[in-house]
């Protein structure tokens, strides 16, 4: 409040020096038709309520500037939560009497299903004026047309306490680890508990505030929704958190997106961050109480590449770490990678504690942290680490594999990349084909992961992983025989096809050496598209009327295959036409309308009612891949050449590329009454008509070869290599090209970083 009064204070001064000594014009009249102008006195109010109540009422003040005449005004409720419409309970309209400058509207809160911890929201709107204000313009009004309403059980908090190793009580504190909105972790944070209830709280969360959670009897959690402190001025609002369950108001949620404790000391919180138009990021956080501090001897090994010494020399650098707990170690480097050996480890260890290992340069005690050149011939090796505690007794041992490769001679080698669409290759189609050609050196395997760009990009931000991880994780792998092909001189060319049209992908490749050193790269690639720019502007209605067979890309869950069916478009009016057909399935033909653009020579059909689907609502809907609209959306239908395409339309809002029958519980539309699936399950793109007299016989096509990545519950589509071997136009004395390192991305640094770029998805 005081920086409200200190900005408002400033504008009156600036105000009272641009005025004269003597006022000129009319004197303010409060009565005047500013005193029309009615508005809430507060922008929110929060309410606590005693634990044992079952009902109450918060009090909102509604106010003018002056006292004449009696005027109404309509209210209304805005909520993303339906059930809020009956918890509070506010009144249709509200009258400010003559010679009242103010009254005071009760709303009641029905808190019978109120869950202990839980904050309900909803938003008071002034929706509609009896009279509308005036155009005297004296008054600068400082009210709002709405207020926040939030009611929630008050709550008494007290440290939670444990049981420490002398026996005393200690507070618990916690460790929270963050992978959505912000990344990295938080130590240290303070957990306190409810009175009376099994609420917890940690204090200094994210952007300083507390974040509560619910432990149930049976290990499950809830976590309502709550706002993590950090305002988002892109949308002028605080960004919020909550559980799956919580945002959706769907209890069922929880067997998909689960939120439990482990029973010990690990929970696990499936969330979503979100503002009120969308959410930024969903996905699992950990939250880890701590317990006594480990005093168990440490040492971290890091192999920091070859390094060249002053007298030209070229060896490895090792650099170990031990920890505040190891009073010194024993290092040495031993042939092969024994990481996996765990005989050989126990060995190794052994011979350490005797001083009899016969490694590949002499054992050496260190009582620091050490960052040496090692002299070792070129290979695979290990270094290893035994560790001591502080009075002298033998730990475990640490080890770390690296490859001495001062001429590199074993590093993997990407000496040719090329990703692309073919324009001169008669066999296949720049639009629905893009082709892969490398050649390499050193790779002894190869996992690959081909997805469309923004779906990665979807992927890499709701699993927490780079994209890296993400191939490792879910990728394929490639045949011996084809990395043989691949390390050979000429390389190796292949396919991707039956892909989208007019879309980016990215091909992701993970290489390995046979010693197990890693290499990364990717690259992106565009399919030649149709798209509403191209159409023919000689068209008339006339060329659009008539029956047609459609061609199409038909997916069906996780199968994709090419598929024909019948569309009949028929004129209503000069504008208007009727569309019958638009899917394959025998038991669902819908009629749908659309218009002729004059201006643009195209067919445009919108979103609309599709009619029924057994005892559901069907409705045409479009998607781009990622996201599925029911609304702000079009698709076109034009001639190139002799075919008509189906596109987005110049109109859309997205680069929409294929449509659906979505499923409504309701004839409304809504996030609520989606009952995520349609018709057939079946989605239609790549789309092409012809005059049925010119369509020639239709021809069974041989599935796509595709696979599927699902997440958060939908199914996103994965292309696999062809078996088809092409020629290449690889150069053999091409330069080799040194891939990014595997494990760089894969480092996470201690404290949480707020994630930057993060886009609004709407479910």
């Amino acid at each position: 409040m005081k920086n409200i009064s200190k900005y408002l204070g400033v504008a009156l001064l600036l105000f009272g020096a641009a005025c004269s000594k003597t006022q000129e014009g009319t004197y303010y009249n409060p009565n005047k038709d500013d005193s029309k102008e009615i508005h809430f006195i507060q922008s929110s109010i929060e309410k606590e309520f005693a634990q044992d109540a079952q009902s109450g009422t918060i009090d909102v003040q509604i106010a003018r500037t002056g006292n004449r005449g009696s005027y109404t005004v309509y209210l209304a409720q805005k909520t993303s939560d339906l059930n809020n419409l009956t918890r509070f309970k506010v009144p249709s309209k509200v009258t400010i009497p003559d010679g009242k400058y103010s009254v005071t509207v009760p709303v009641e809160v029905d808190l019978s299903n109120f869950i202990m911890g839980s904050n309900y929201k909803t938003t008071l709107l002034i929706s509609k004026r009896e009279v509308n204000p005036g155009d005297d313009g004296a008054q600068v009004s400082q009210f709002s047309d709405k207020v926040a309403l939030s009611a929630s059980y008050e709550l008494t908090w007290e440290p939670y306490m444990r049981i420490g190793s002398d026996g005393g009580q200690v507070q618990q504190l916690a460790t929270y680890h963050y992978s959505l909105y912000y990344t990295g972790r938080d130590s240290g944070l303070e957990v306190e508990k409810a009175v009376g209830a099994n609420i917890f709280r940690l204090k200094d969360w994210a952007s300083g505030v507390a974040f509560k959670f619910i432990l149930h009897d049976d290990n499950t959690c809830t976590v309502p929704g709550q706002s993590i402190g950090y305002f988002n001025s892109n949308y002028n609002e605080y960004v919020y958190v909550a559980d799956m369950a919580e945002y959706t108001g769907n209890e069922s949620a929880y067997a998909s997106y689960p939120c439990t404790f482990d029973g010990k000391d690990t929970f696990s919180f499936y969330l979503i961050y979100y503002v009120s138009s969308g959410y930024f990021s969903q996905g699992t956080e950990k939250l880890v109480f701590e317990s006594e501090p480990d005093t168990t001897p440490i040492v971290d090994i890091e192999f920091q590449g070859i390094e060249t010494t002053a007298t030209g020399f070229r060896a490895p650098k090792l650099y170990f770490s031990p920890n505040s707990y190891t009073k010194f170690y024993k290092a040495s480097v031993v042939e092969g990678d024994i990481t996996a050996d765990t005989q050989r480890q126990d060995e190794i260890r052994q011979q350490l504690i005797d001083d009899k290992l016969e490694g590949v340069v002499p054992t050496v005690t260190l009582y620091s942290e050490d960052a040496s050149v090692w002299n070792v011939p070129k290979g695979n090796y290990t270094a290893v680490a035994l560790a001591y505690d502080s009075i002298d007794n033998p730990c475990k041992l640490y080890s770390q594999r690296f490859t001495c490769d001062p001429e590199k001679e074993y590093g993997i080698k990407v000496n040719e990349f090329k990703f692309y669409a073919p324009t001169d290759n008669l066999n296949y189609s720049p639009y629905n084909t893009l082709i892969w050609e490398m050649q390499t050196s050193n790779v002894a395997t190869m996992k690959y992961l081909c997805v469309k760009t923004d779906i990665a990009d979807y992927l890499c931000e709701a699993l927490g992983m780079t994209l890296e991880e993400l191939t490792a994780d879910r990728g394929y792998d490639i045949a011996e025989e084809m990395i043989a092909e691949l390390n050979s001189e000429e390389g190796r060319a292949t396919a991707f096809n039956t892909l989208d049209q007019g879309s980016t992908y990215v091909l992701a490749l993970l290489m390995t050496n046979s010693f197990g050193d890693t290499a990364f790269v990717s690259k992106t690639g565009s399919t030649q598209g149709y798209f509403a720019s191209d159409f023919d502007q000689t068209k008339t209605m006339a060329d659009f009327l008539g029956a047609f067979n459609a061609t199409a890309t038909i997916t069906a869950g996780s199968n994709d295959t090419q598929g024909n069916y019948r569309i009949d478009i028929t004129r209503v009016n000069d504008r208007d036409v009727l569309i019958k057909g638009m899917s394959d399935m025998r038991d669902f033909a819908p009629e749908l309308n659309g218009y002729y653009d004059k201006e643009k020579h195209m067919l445009i059909v919108e979103t609309q009612a599709a009619g029924t689907y057994g005892p559901n609502y069907a409705r045409l809907g479009f998607s781009d891949g990622l996201m599925i609209y029911w609304g702000d959306n079009s698709l076109a239908i034009g001639y190139i050449g002799d075919k008509l395409y189906w596109a987005a339309s110049p109109y859309s809002k997205n680069a929409i590329n294929s449509y659906m029958f979505l499923l409504f519980s309701t004839p409304q539309a809504s996030s609520s009454s989606y009952l995520r699936e349609y018709v057939g399950s079946r989605s239609y793109s790549a789309i092409s008509m012809v005059p049925l007299k010119q369509a020639s016989a239709a021809a069974n096509a041989a599935p796509a070869q595709t696979q599927s990545i699902e997440v958060d519950g939908q199914r996103f589509t994965t292309y696999l290599l062809s078996e088809d071997l092409l020629p290449t136009t690889i150069r053999p004395a091409a330069k080799a090209q040194a891939p990014a390192s595997a494990g760089d991305a894969r480092k996470q640094a201690a404290g949480k970083t707020l994630r930057t770029g993060l886009e609004l998805h709407r479910l």
